[in-house]
């Protein structure tokens, strides 16, 4: 009767243990569930937040409308900053490039001088305005300033974006790149040559003094190929002088 009921609870154990088991994994596809639809929702908040752009307020029709002002030359002492300073007071402006000046000073130092410079406006009609106004046109400011006699000389550049700009400086910089590559081969060329050339005299150096020491001759042997196809020329010229002197003279 006691194993009976030893038996019985048994069962009874092992029921409410798959009973616990079932419900843990349902419970656990119900948070699943649950986990997901909330990351769902989350997502969906999340894209219901950004508003859709209109076609004007595309990073496209930005550029579009926007215009750029070419600098062929920058009056003294400008800056990136300074040249926004000076250029916002007639609108909204972009971006600005101001290009370095190459040279560099005596110690080899690369000047901080800007020589030329390309400045975006929002709108094109705007540019258009800035470029036509202030074109050959004295900077003014401050007495003390060095840039206050300096004339602007800009141009309105019709049909050329930033983009164009960004291409046009990206090339420039691949080719001073394979420049500088060219010019870096051809100095190991030159180097490896001289070394070469080095090797070749001390083994030439020690077989003579190894000639010399034996008692042989050394002969040194320089080529002359020019000097000798100059001589036979300068011969012939010569002969065929005093020949046309012999039949004048003769004649």
């Amino acid at each position: 009767y006691r194993k009976r009921k030893l038996k019985k609870k048994k069962k009874v154990s092992e029921d409410t243990e798959e009973e616990k088991s079932d419900e843990i994994h349902t419970l656990n596809f119900i948070l699943r569930c649950l986990i997901c639809e909330d990351i769902f929702q989350g997502k969906n908040m999340k894209l219901s937040k950004h508003r859709i752009l209109s076609k004007e307020e595309m990073p496209e029709a930005k550029e579009r409308k926007s215009g750029i002002i070419y600098f062929q030359t920058l009056p003294p002492n400008f800056t990136v900053s300074r040249m926004r300073d000076e250029m916002s007071k007639f609108g909204e402006i972009g971006r600005i490039y101001l290009q370095a000046e190459k040279r560099r000073d005596a110690k080899g130092k690369r000047r901080k001088r800007f020589v030329e410079g390309w400045v975006e406006f929002k709108k094109k009609s705007l540019a258009k305005r800035v470029a036509a106004s202030l074109n050959n046109t004295a900077v003014g400011g401050k007495r003390r300033s060095t840039a206050r006699e300096s004339l602007w000389t800009m141009k309105y550049l019709s049909g050329f974006k930033w983009i164009h700009l960004v291409e046009q400086l990206n090339f420039e910089h691949r080719i001073e790149q394979q420049r500088m590559h060219v010019e870096i081969a051809q100095a190991k060329r030159q180097a490896s040559f001289f070394s070469d050339q080095v090797e070749k005299g001390e083994q030439l150096k020690k077989l003579e003094e190894k000639v010399l020491k034996k008692g042989g001759v050394w002969d040194e042997f320089q080529r002359q190929v020019q000097q000798r196809s100059a001589m036979k020329k300068s011969k012939k010229h010569k002969q065929t002088d005093d020949q046309l002197l012999h039949m004048i003279f003769t004649g």
